[in-house]
């Protein structure tokens, strides 16, 4: 998290005003490509950890990619399958009914030889282990398997929030001028805030509702580094009893004061 940590701090720092008559500084977008690029190596790191367990517990008889998962079942039928999705998070799941080829000493699985022989012994080509195991022996094996494997899945799923929150406080720094300067609220409705007050407002709202986790506590930072940088210094900046009513019995509090 440490590399995505650097791209959301930079974003809620103070900018330094541009000396008088010299453009401002554009972001440097190599650097934010590089945090970029970094993220998504440690998520497909994350990822293949996980991948590589299941090979060890036998979970590669058949790979299935999918749009937004991929399947990995194991080769005796009855220990089910386990399914990865795109987002970060694992199901444990029974193989359904299913009909191969059967791989014997003269032909591999699933070729035309191996579907010749369902002709002659049909009941032979069909898996059906996956759906005949009992309640119990079932729940035992899922909870075997989840066990195994669900400390890498966690570790992989942080890394994506990690991916995904440095991508949307990359992206923040804008919406955050469109809603001060424009009235454009950052959820993409259509209506406009045409007063400071509501845009204000606005602003302690999306930042009042991010998570208390670490990936809510990035994005709030820097909502807080752009009130400082620009709310403040600005014509328009947050009055100390809109402040201290906003933060009245709240646990978490606002940390702004009404001028600076």
């Amino acid at each position: 998290m440490v590399g995505l940590w650097i791209a959301s701090l930079a974003a809620s720092q103070t900018p330094e005003e541009p000396a008088e008559g010299q453009p401002a500084e554009e972001p440097d977008a190599e650097q934010t490509l590089e945090v970029t690029v970094y993220g998504e190596m440690l998520v497909e790191q994350a990822r293949q950890a996980v991948v590589e367990e299941l090979e060890e517990l036998g979970f590669d008889h058949d790979v299935i990619e999918m749009a937004d998962r991929v399947v990995y079942r194991h080769v005796e039928p009855w220990r089910g399958e386990v399914v990865l999705f795109d987002d970060g998070w694992m199901q444990v799941k029974r193989q359904p009914l299913q009909v191969e080829g059967r791989e014997v000493p003269w032909a591999k699985r699933n070729t035309p030889l191996a579907w010749a022989g369902c002709l002659i012994y049909p009941w032979a080509c069909l898996r059906v282990n996956g759906v005949m195991v009992g309640q119990r022996k079932w729940r035992a094996r899922e909870t075997l398997t989840v066990t195994a494997v669900q400390p890498k899945v966690e570790v992989w799923s942080d890394r994506v929030a990690d991916l995904a929150v440095g991508r949307k406080v990359e992206a923040l720094p804008q919406l955050l001028e469109a809603l001060w300067l424009e009235g454009r609220p950052i959820d993409g409705t259509l209506q406009r805030l045409l007063t400071y007050r509501d845009r204000r407002a606005a602003l302690l709202d999306f930042w009042s509702t991010r998570t208390e986790t670490a990936w809510g506590h990035e994005v709030r930072r820097a909502v807080e580094g752009f009130c400082r940088a620009v709310v403040q210094s600005s014509d328009h900046p947050f009055l100390p009893r809109e402040l201290e009513r906003f933060n009245a019995g709240r646990e978490v509090r606002f940390p702004m004061r009404g001028a600076l």
